[in-house]
């Protein structure tokens, strides 16, 4: 019997095929992923946490969803968006499309598909709970774009470790996000998937919004490396005396410039602090990211900050990021 259109067993059927199980074997540890492929002669999206051991001399094995095996090599990464592409030797796969992520509703039904635990296969559902979540993912020192930062979609739909750089799609079965953290209890927030097999679900999940992902997958591919915006600040979350210097209650202080970068030619100051940018309001460092990272290289974003107590604008044409080496 055919699933009826728009259900969460309609979705499952056509996502099943194009998601794999990625395992990943290195001298000083191992571990399980999932990923999505995107493109019928092996190009597979999935998280770079997911395969950043392969480069310090670990091996990659793909498996399909009719059990065949693939050794895979690493195409690009982008550690800044926790994104990567792999490839196996392989044609005619199924690949996934994609949909549109902007077009998400709060509420609306999706599906997230993955290896949670090493159980390969798993259809788990739930609904979108918030977008344009700020979520980080790692360690990295706070400075602009250098941290993975998400700027998520919230979901409750089942996602455990294991699931990490596996699809959540729409009722359509349609890649509109890519399953990349979980908050845990006591974790503080987003954390990585393949981290203590103790943490699992508690309905809060995290996914790098589908347009977004598609977009990096895609300079990957084509190019060997992701572009990104850039504010070009130095910023941290506003501490007590500075927010309340600000009167703001909330937002993100800029530490230093780059030199004739976006924030500086657009006449802001170390000192300032951000409490919106491009319409979304910026309650700490983390939202700072997201929020530019939201936009295209070339946008003009509206900047609300406070200085000496006073609010002020300006506009910004986002750059772009400087390569990190």
């Amino acid at each position: 019997m055919p699933a009826a259109a728009g259900t969460v067993a309609a979705a499952a059927k056509k996502i099943l095929p194009s998601v794999v199980t990625i395992s990943e074997e290195s001298s000083s540890e191992s571990g399980t992923g999932s990923g999505t492929i995107i493109r019928a002669d092996g190009h597979i999206l999935t998280n770079n946490h997911v395969v950043s051991g392969a480069s310090d001399g670990g091996t990659l094995t793909v498996t399909l969803q009719d059990g065949r095996t693939f050794d895979a090599r690493v195409v690009a990464t982008d550690p800044s968006s926790d994104l990567a592409v792999i490839k196996i030797d392989a044609t005619g796969l199924p690949a996934a499309t994609f949909g549109n992520s902007d077009a998400l509703n709060i509420g609306e039904l999706v599906v997230a598909v993955g290896s949670p635990l090493g159980l390969n296969g798993t259809v788990t559902s739930g609904i979108v709970s918030a977008m344009h979540r700020p979520v980080r993912t790692g360690d990295s020192t706070v400075q602009d774009q250098q941290n993975t930062v998400l700027d998520a979609i919230q979901t409750d739909a089942p996602i455990n470790p294991g699931n990490s750089g596996g699809p959540l799609v729409n009722s359509r079965g349609e890649i509109i996000g890519v399953n990349s953290a979980i908050a845990t209890v006591g974790g503080g927030g987003g954390s990585p998937f393949g981290g203590s097999q103790q943490s699992g679900n508690i309905g809060v999940g995290f996914a790098i919004p589908g347009n977004y992902a598609e977009s990096v997958a895609t300079q990957l591919i084509t190019s060997g490396r992701a572009q990104h915006p850039y504010l070009g600040v130095t910023a941290s979350t506003a501490d007590e005396n500075s927010r309340s210097t600000a009167a703001s209650g909330s937002g993100a202080q800029i530490r230093s410039m780059v030199r004739g970068g976006p924030a500086e030619s657009a006449g802001l100051q170390a000192g300032d602090v951000i409490t919106k940018l491009g319409g979304r309001a910026v309650s700490d460092v983390d939202s700072l990211i997201a929020a530019v990272r939201s936009h295209a290289i070339g946008d003009e974003v509206e900047v609300t900050y406070i200085r000496s107590g006073q609010s002020t604008t300006a506009k910004a044409k986002l750059a772009l990021q400087p390569p990190t080496s």
